[in-house]
């Protein structure tokens, strides 16, 4: 009878402090599944971001715009009419333009030789290279172009006498450099249609681009 009433207490003890144990080992195992959920928190968190930052920076940094061609100015120093008392006068001129090239990319436009033409109906009257030149990222940069221009049986607007109707154009081919690794090429053009006036030999500020 001794011995069963000293064994009782080390049994309880026994199964008390396997009960701790389960109870530390279950307390362990819900906090490492926690950190465990927090982990894949903060991994999926942060590749969301990194998904959203790479697509933000592709939308805006990587995407490519034509530059953009303006014509700012457009002045006739030399001008002279033949024949024109006759059923088909011819026309000579020496026109410049100034054109500016707007770059809205995140890299320089280095283009080739361009083209810049002057036109009257259908046919080209004159025609001219641009040269080579550089639009800075985020920037802009001017070019005079002068061109010469010869037409013939010209004849003035019927419904505004003395106006010659006329359309000059620009053509440019180049290369968009990004962040100074990709090389994408790329073209810009600009049309635009202009009144000149036969008694004063000068273009009218009314043209019209697109």
């Amino acid at each position: 009878m001794v011995e069963d009433s000293q064994s009782f207490p080390l049994a309880h003890y026994q199964a008390h402090h396997k009960s701790d144990q389960e109870q530390q080992l279950a307390t362990f195992k819900t906090l490492r599944k926690e950190r465990s959920n927090k982990c894949f928190i903060y991994i999926f968190s942060a590749f969301v971001f990194l998904s959203v930052a790479v697509l933000i920076f592709a939308l805006i940094v990587l995407r490519l715009n034509s530059p953009s061609i303006r014509l700012s100015s457009v002045s006739i120093p030399k001008f002279s009419i033949t024949n024109a008392n006759s059923s088909s006068p011819s026309l000579n001129l020496t026109l410049i333009a100034e054109f500016t090239v707007d770059n809205s990319n995140f890299g320089p436009f280095d283009f080739d030789n361009g083209t810049v033409g002057l036109m009257y109906g259908s046919a080209i009257i004159g025609e001219r290279s641009t040269g080579a030149g550089r639009a800075e990222a985020k920037g802009s940069m001017r070019m005079n172009v002068t061109v010469e221009a010869s037409a013939k049986n010209i004849s003035g607007d019927s419904n505004n006498l003395g106006i010659l109707n006329l359309s000059s154009f620009a053509k440019l081919r180049g290369r968009v450099r990004l962040i100074h690794i990709f090389r994408r090429r790329i073209s810009s053009e600009v049309s635009c249609s202009m009144n000149l006036d036969l008694n004063t030999h000068q273009i009218q500020h009314n043209w019209v681009c697109e």
